[in-house]
């Protein structure tokens, strides 16, 4: 069996305290299976250093300014020749023997287009914990909750260049757009998730996802409305632009009219997951706006999310924002 090249994009800048632990991590796989990227924004604090004596294993790297993230992942993808692609940030790390378990799964099954391994969440005190890990089975949940394992999560080449690489306008949520575009593209059959650790996912001080949970939460807000107005869910359009504003545009996802119940049900799961209980005004008058103008019969909530819905309800039968706030500090004070 030919097992396939995989090609790995690290984006890296200003992480010298953690690059030379992921590049050990990756040149310790085998050579014939790993085609190595480095992509790092110019940094000023020797990273610079660390890539050159590792050079003799990297197929390609430059360290000059770009545009973020996920313009550097795709700087990268332009230089990758693999017929299998992944990214492993540079304060992240691949274990031992995760990419000859990757190429074989791809190798037994030529039309695999997304195969998943186990991610070890690292904490800045030393405590460790698995990821929770995706079902190939459970459809739904793939496009509604889905854990999106960016560093144990590896696609076939030709997949990520047809719905052209990442969104290079998002900086957070760029994993999670391309999971989206390629499941909208492919469906769900050709996945597999197996329960065998893969990667290491650090948590520090300076990770996006400890320093910026928000940033996360509006991109992701902006990526979803964008489907939904594709799909002329314009009720729902109406009421994501009462909330959160944002400079992001995404690209336009490739979505077609059978995909705009699945949009809709996604937008709402979004909605009640992250806005079911009210802090701010906007989001006040945002969800407000939801349960007034937008049935939620026929969209096939799970019984968590008809219970928020119906919390709602009860939470925002108020005449306004005033009232809303008194009404919430007199349960406070009694409860």
């Amino acid at each position: 069996m030919t097992l396939p090249l995989i090609s790995i994009v690290t984006p890296s800048f200003q992480q010298r305290p953690y690059l030379a632990e992921c590049l050990q991590s990756l040149h310790a796989q085998p050579r014939t299976l790993l085609e190595h990227v480095v992509v790092d924004g110019g940094s000023t604090d020797g990273s610079r250093d660390l890539i050159e004596q590792a050079s003799s294993r990297i197929a390609w790297w430059c360290s000059e300014k770009d545009g973020g993230q996920s313009a550097a992942l795709n700087k990268g993808l332009s230089h990758c020749t693999g017929q299998v692609f992944g990214w492993i940030n540079s304060d992240d790390l691949l274990l031992p023997g995760a990419l000859e378990r990757v190429a074989k799964a791809f190798a037994a099954n030529a039309e695999l287009v997304v195969y998943g391994g186990r991610r070890v969440i690292l904490a800045p005190d030393g405590s460790s914990r698995t990821a929770p890990l995706d079902d190939a089975r459970a459809a739904d949940a793939l496009f509604l909750a889905p854990q999106v394992n960016q560093q144990s999560t590896f696609y076939r080449m030709e997949a990520v260049r047809s719905v052209g690489g990442l969104d290079a306008g998002l900086h957070y949520v760029m994993d999670l757009e391309l999971w989206w575009r390629i499941l909208f593209k492919y469906g769900t059959r050709h996945l597999l998730f197996e329960p065998v650790d893969l990667a290491v996912f650090r948590l520090h001080g300076q990770s996006k996802t400890m320093s910026a949970s928000n940033a996360f939460r509006d991109e992701t807000h902006m990526v979803l409305r964008a489907m939904a107005l594709i799909c002329g869910c314009r009720d729902l359009v109406q009421v994501m632009d009462m909330g959160v504003r944002s400079a992001v545009v995404p690209r336009a996802m490739e979505l077609r009219e059978e995909h705009s119940v699945l949009v809709r049900r996604m937008v709402l799961y979004f909605l009640l997951k992250w806005h079911h209980t009210v802090h701010e005004r906007w989001q006040f008058e945002m969800m407000r706006a939801l349960v007034r103008s937008v049935p939620v019969e026929g969209n096939d909530l799970e019984p968590a999310q008809r219970m928020r819905w119906s919390a709602l309800h009860q939470q925002l039968d108020t005449p306004n924002w005033t009232t809303f706030r008194i009404r919430r500090k007199l349960k406070h004070w009694v409860g």
